[in-house]
């Protein structure tokens, strides 16, 4: 019977390895910044996929300006850099974002709202109250991997790196 539980025992083990040797790795070095805005590899690594090869896709439509981070050619990240009205509250922005809702959870100072797959937030402009718009940040990950902590985390470090970025100037000029 002990040799039986000792068979069974080594075999489990060996399965274990097997598959936590077999899981998906990330090979790819986690990007120092999203199109230009430097963003924390403590905020961004934990919300990335396994995969081999990165790249990032910027685009600019109107004045918004958008970043796809793809992981061996699909888009896993993506970000959003945008004029609002000025008066724009985080749940306006997260009823035309992708997905995050004005349900979803929301920060406890009330700026943040964020899912496991999206968050939105106001980046916080030198100067902006002269301006007659705000600037609002949106992340989404294409995978299940991330957490709502994680998003919120991403969010609110990508918000700060927008504004230390000078992209409150850029963008509302």
């Amino acid at each position: 019977m002990a040799r039986m539980l000792g068979t069974h025992v080594g075999m489990s083990a060996m399965v274990l390895l097997t598959v936590s040797c077999s899981a998906p790795s990330r090979e790819y070095a986690v990007p120092a910044d999203l199109c230009g805005v430097e963003v924390a590899a403590s905020a961004l690594e934990p919300v990335l996929p396994p995969g081999k090869d990165a790249s990032l896709h910027p685009t600019a439509v109107g004045g918004n300006k958008r970043c796809r981070l793809h992981v061996d050619g699909e888009s896993v990240l993506s970000t959003s850099i945008e004029p609002w009205e000025k008066d724009a509250s985080v749940q306006d922005v997260a009823r035309v974002a992708l997905e995050v809702d004005p349900g979803d959870t929301q920060s406890e100072d009330h700026r943040f709202l964020y899912s496991k797959k999206g968050a939105v937030g106001p980046v916080a402009c030198p100067g902006a109250n002269t301006a007659d718009r705000s600037l609002w940040a949106t992340v989404r990950v294409t995978h299940d991997d991330a957490t709502e902590e994680q998003m919120k985390t991403l969010i609110t470090t990508f918000t700060d790196a927008v504004a230390a970025a000078g992209e409150c100037a850029e963008v509302l000029g």
